[in-house]
């Protein structure tokens, strides 16, 4: 194949090639112009040859027309990796005849050969290439592409060198080059010549709101001039005599609008997820949580087993979740490489009775079928099962508690086993008075009640309670969250007696403030339910995994803000 590619990739037919096609321009401006009328204070660019770990993609679109982006040659175990832009490519991976050429310019359009790229040996973020992910997740825009030998059988790496990564280096950088190949054909000064573009200017931070349809966020810029159409996928490089790509054009608006000024998305575990992906030859993982803006709407979450099939054990739990728009969702349970998620099953959608009058949800085995029902309280005292919720929704409802002026007044509630059974059937509920009641054996009825505290100021400052198996007893434990930001474990809880012991996981502090919903559950190796999920004020989604007396364990971003 690679012969094959030699003979059909000619210098007159990479002359053809254009850039790759890009965003609609911002207003006022002509299509595929990546200029503003913004005047910004740029370092001064200049043509050359090159350097021979950075390149240029060439492929024959579906069109029939030949494009061209940048890339760079990165480290890695097999030798073979190449770094650029998610934009460059998408899902569908139809680029015909897609090849790698390192140090292409125009004297020697080839100086090094060129690599092929198989079908499918594109590797980037899944959220970016969904329908709209440049815009929704322009922050993730980067991708690594896995290359073959060239015709003689030797690796790029070992032909052309690499340059690492830099992984969480900061924005701020004094001399940071850029390289990239501009393109517009109706420009004097940036006719189609092939030659790459080099400029040396200081990396800082840029952060923008939400704009047209774009997400924003926080992004590395370099104010250069002449990086126009052409240039995406090109490396930022710092560090001299040791150098490391920290970003590639592209990120806010794949790489501004702007001949003066380019972006990058920032380079952070995201990135390092892919690059594991492309090195294990595996695809990234599909990450079904929603972003942090959309967990702001999360008014409740609990964990369960509603997935009837799924990837691991049944003693993963799912995660389900009800959104403020009253839309319900469950979230099946997967693998840490899954982040441990891998399906998003909507039960229901947006529904405006639920999200005015279901104050709260809870799950637990109420029948005593080894699934998980749904107990919902309700905005006028009703208190309502739900049985067996699972993939394919609701399958009856039941009334335990009818409309009624006391249970208006629960405030926080949660299920698990405490001292009744062996079932997840016992309710925790914190009053609007302080009051702290147990129901042991709850089913289609109320169960015993157990007074546990009676009405008292302290507890009207329990803000949020949870359940959970953290001491691996038959009896579960009790997980506080004060509105001091104080966390505490009540271990082995009944409801009776003084034989359940008080562990402070987290002293009061200000950042445990911000803890709005806080979840126990089963979601990692072992079988217990032993770890936690933590919704944030700001849409950060935490799993703490296993913990135990001595605290709520390893802390995992699930989402980040």
């Amino acid at each position: 194949m690679a012969t094959e590619l030699e003979k059909f990739w000619t210098p007159a037919r990479m002359a053809q090639a254009l850039p790759v096609e890009e965003d609609q321009p911002l207003p006022g401006q002509a299509a595929g112009d990546r200029r503003s009328k913004a005047v910004a204070r740029t370092s001064p660019s200049h043509t050359f040859e090159g350097i021979k770990e950075v390149g240029t993609f060439f492929w024959q679109d579906s069109d029939l027309k030949y494009r061209f982006c940048a890339g760079t040659v990165v480290p890695s175990p097999g030798k073979d990796l190449v770094l650029t832009a998610a934009h460059c490519f998408d899902s569908t991976d139809q680029r015909k005849k897609l090849v790698f050429v390192p140090k292409h310019h125009r004297s020697d359009p080839k100086p090094y050969g060129l690599f092929p790229i198989n079908v499918g040996q594109i590797y980037a973020d899944p959220r970016y290439l969904r329908k709209g992910g440049d815009h929704d997740y322009t922050d993730l825009d980067f991708a690594l592409l896995k290359i073959e030998p060239r015709s003689d059988g030797k690796k790029v790496q070992d032909v052309v060198g690499a340059i690492p990564i830099g992984y969480g280096t900061g924005f701020d950088h004094p001399k940071t080059r850029v390289i990239g190949y501009p393109w517009l054909a109706d420009d004097e000064e940036y006719k189609p010549l092939q030659d790459p573009l080099d400029c040396t200017s200081p990396m800082k931070k840029f952060t923008t709101g939400s704009s047209g349809g774009w997400k924003g966020g926080s992004f590395s810029q370099i104010d250069c001039k002449g990086y126009v159409r052409g240039t995406s996928g090109g490396p930022f490089i710092i560090g001299g005599d040791d150098p490391k790509v920290v970003g590639v054009t592209g990120g806010w608006q794949t790489g501004g609008h702007s001949d003066d000024t380019s972006y990058s998305s920032y380079f952070d575990s995201d990135l390092k997820r892919i690059y594991d992906a492309a090195v294990a030859g595996k695809k990234p993982a599909p990450i079904v949580l929603p972003a942090a803006e959309t967990w702001k709407h999360a008014t409740d979450i609990v964990s369960g087993y509603f997935a009837l099939d799924g990837p691991v054990s049944d003693d993963r739990m799912d995660m389900f979740v009800m959104w403020s728009d009253g839309e319900l969702t469950i979230y099946r349970g997967a693998d840490k490489g899954l982040n441990y998620f891998d399906k998003e099953i909507r039960v229901q959608k947006p529904n405006k009775f639920w999200a005015e009058h279901a104050k709260h949800v809870v799950a637990g085995d109420f029948t005593g079928d080894n699934g998980s029902d749904l107990l919902v309280v309700w905005s006028d005292g009703e208190v309502t099962l739900y049985p067996s919720v699972d993939e394919k929704g609701f399958h009856g409802e039941q009334q335990i508690v009818a409309p009624n002026p006391t249970w208006k007044h629960a405030s926080e509630v949660t299920a698990g086993r405490y001292g009744g059974n062996k079932w997840q059937d016992d309710l925790v509920v914190r009053w609007s008075d302080g009051e702290l009641t147990v129901y042991q054996n709850t089913g289609t009825k109320l169960g015993k009640e157990i007074k546990v505290v009676n009405k008292n100021k302290l507890w009207t400052h329990a803000v949020e309670i949870g359940s959970g198996d953290y001491t691996q007893g038959d009896t579960w434990d009790l997980v506080v969250r004060w509105s001091d930001g104080e966390l505490t474990l009540y271990d082995d809880f009944t409801g009776t007696g003084d034989t359940w012991g008080e562990h402070k996981w987290k002293a009061p502090n200000d950042l445990w403030e911000h803890a709005m919903l806080v979840t126990g559950g089963d979601f990692s190796d072992n079988p217990w339910p032993d770890d936690t999920l933590v919704r944030w004020s700001d849409g950060e989604l935490s799993l703490y995994t296993e913990g135990n007396k001595s605290g709520i364990g390893k802390e995992n971003t699930l989402v980040k803000p």
